[in-house]
């Protein structure tokens, strides 16, 4: 459980975390119409999805899992939204080499927190179900989870109205995807999304095989 490997990822997740928080609480101005320090409440929602993955590899019971599993999967999205704050870049100020470091670090470390999460969850259905399986839920997972930030970026909502206001959600999802070249913006950017946070784990899985002194990289 504690393996350095393990160790060294949870303290490399942990540093860039704290150092995205520590430029949201020390800055002075915030972009141009947007609350920098609302970005540590993102952050802590990105920790959520590794936070349910790893209990999933660590549930002694099915349905223990199953609820993880669930969790997991609806606060996925939470993960790689980080990047679309990238948005509120915008407008001329002497802070912004600050801010553009701040939403960059924040980006990177919701995108590696939720590639991790899926990698935790791939090799837990594969050693359960087959490789097959295990790379089909990778696959599904990706897609969802660019679907969840489009409903987040756009629609405007968030993980909790899943279970507060599912009817509504899923009623705003289906219309979109009923007519998807009617709204270009959000399917462009559920694609690129998609692309994007497959790329980033296909390049972790990749490097699983890289040497590093006598070891490999493992998750």
């Amino acid at each position: 459980m504690f393996e350095p490997h393990r160790l060294l990822l949870a303290g490399s997740l942990a540093a860039s975390t704290l150092l995205s928080v520590v430029l949201g609480v020390t800055d002075p101005t915030g972009t141009p119409g947007y609350p920098t320090r609302f970005m540590i409440w993102n952050l802590f929602l990105a920790w959520l999805p590794l936070v349910f993955a790893v209990l999933c590899a660590m549930a002694a019971r099915h349905w223990q899992a199953i609820v993880c599993g669930v969790l997991w999967l609806a606060f996925l999205p939470n993960a790689p939204y980080l990047v679309t704050d990238l948005m509120h870049l915008h407008g001329s100020s002497g802070q912004l080499w600050r801010h553009i470091l701040q939403f960059g670090f924040a980006a990177w470390t919701g995108t590696l927190l939720g590639v991790v999460s899926l990698r935790v969850m791939h090799l837990r259905m594969a050693r359960r179900h087959g490789a097959r399986a295990g790379w089909l839920m990778a696959a599904a997972a990706t897609g969802l989870c660019a679907v969840g930030v489009v409903i987040g970026r756009f629609q405007r909502w968030n993980s909790w109205d899943l279970v507060t206001r599912p009817q509504a959600v899923a009623s705003n999802t289906f219309d979109w995807f009923s007519s998807p070249l009617s709204d270009i913006r959000s399917t462009g950017v559920a694609l690129s999304v998609a692309a994007f946070f497959a790329l980033a784990y296909l390049t972790i899985v990749a490097l699983e095989g890289a040497p590093l002194g006598r070891s490999a990289v493992r998750p």
